[in-house]
């Protein structure tokens, strides 16, 4: 139903408010029945059906946010809308950013609406034209290096690949990364290396913007590392040795973060999730102040394996929860906020060793869409949102 005179009772209504912003433009206003899912408003303009997404948070809009309305956009139900248009009042977090502009969909734009001027500054996307930017913040101190830890007592549950990606996706974000390898394997090494017996193990990560300079990560073995040598790389990821013992115990006591992966089938929550509590308890003996994130790695999505894994995620959170209520350090990350996906292209991530060609992440895009990039993005933007992490965005980190 067209509602011609939108009145607003409540100045906190952002959804009305940004409606009549558009009215006041031009656009014809449908508002849709109540609780009607996907979207908020609809505007009509000249040969234009657009579908209007409104969110009033006081945090900035996630990735999860954005991919579930691009989504939408896809579905049948939507298929009469020209474009879709998600308007947040407070911003959108990086790692949104990155990975939309990354896959550069045609038929969405990212806005913020500024209800003092009455006006939409345009994030990604600019159908009327005006400045993309968002408002400067004030700088601040600038913050210590955060180290990151990818361990587990178990091998073959993907580590090397979880601590490579999660790096890649820092580096997305705009970070250059030290990438240091403790496992014995020195599988990173063989994967960031043109030649196995190259010294430089690096890779660059291009910008997504083209006006950005790129970043950086860097494979090092311990015995290369020297953090005076890099005093402008603020995030160290550690691909660990699954033997505690066998990483240094100067580099352990130094780790801010743990990621422990591992997999949602009977064999990864075995014996009450015995390996992980493991791996929790091993670093603590080293580290009493890291923060400890166990993570779903290679994980199925399919709608046959609802059931199944709906079982298996209950069984897990409540094994670990005996540990996790005496360690509040510790936590575990529901597959809702942030997994890794099962995916053929990290399957095959290193197929360039065989085919002798550089190397390279497993962000490559297919159709447009990457779920490697999205998913570590999104795991980037979790940790991002439960540390401290965020710190190093000031002054140019």
């Amino acid at each position: 139903m067209v509602k011609s005179d939108i009145k607003i009772k409540d100045p906190l209504d952002f959804e009305k408010v940004v409606a009549l912003s558009f009215k006041r433009k031009g656009y014809e206003i449908i508002m849709p029945p109540t609780n009607t899912k996907g979207y908020d408003i609809e505007l009509r303009k000249d040969d234009k059906c657009i579908a209007v997404q409104v969110k009033n948070h006081k945090a900035k809009c996630n990735t999860s946010q954005v991919k579930k309305f691009q989504h939408f956009l896809e579905q049948p139900d939507a298929s009469k809308f020209t474009e879709g248009w998600f308007i947040s009042a407070n911003g959108y977090s990086k790692p949104a950013i990155t990975d939309i502009k990354a896959e550069e969909p045609e038929d969405l734009r990212l806005g913020i609406f500024i209800a003092d001027r009455d006006r939409v500054s345009w994030t990604y996307g600019n159908p009327e034209s005006i400045s993309s930017k968002e408002p400067e913040l004030e700088p601040k101190p600038k913050p210590e290096s955060k180290y990151i830890g990818v361990f587990t007592c178990k091998g073959g549950v993907g580590k090397t690949t979880v601590a490579a990606h999660l790096a890649g996706a820092f580096a997305l974000m705009g970070h250059d990364v030290i990438l240091l390898d403790l496992d014995p394997e020195r599988n990173l090494r063989k994967l960031f290396s043109q030649d196995i017996d190259d010294e430089d193990a690096s890779v660059f990560v291009p910008p997504i913007n083209k006006n950005e300079m790129g970043t950086t990560i860097t494979v090092l073995n311990h015995d290369e590392w020297n953090p005076e040598d890099y005093p402008d790389i603020k995030i160290t990821i550690c691909d660990c040795s699954p033997v505690l013992d066998k990483n240094p115990k100067s580099l352990v006591e130094k780790f801010d973060y743990c990621v422990i992966p591992t997999t949602l089938n009977p064999l990864g929550v075995s014996k009450n999730c015995d390996v992980i509590i493991r791996t929790f308890k091993h670093i603590r003996q080293l580290n009493s102040h890291a923060e400890m994130f166990a993570l779903i790695n290679n994980y199925h999505s399919n709608q046959n394996f609802v059931k199944k894994n709906q079982v298996l995620r209950e069984h897990l959170k409540r094994s670990l929860s005996k540990y996790t209520s005496t360690d509040h350090k510790c936590k575990f990350i529901d597959p809702d906020a942030a997994k890794i996906r099962y995916s053929t292209s990290l399957l095959y991530w290193g197929y360039h060793i065989v085919e002798g060609t550089k190397p390279q992440l497993a962000f490559n895009s297919h159709g447009g869409k990457s779920y490697p990039r999205t998913d570590f993005l999104q795991l980037a933007e979790y940790l991002e949102e439960h540390t401290t992490i965020d710190e190093l965005r000031q002054q140019g980190h």
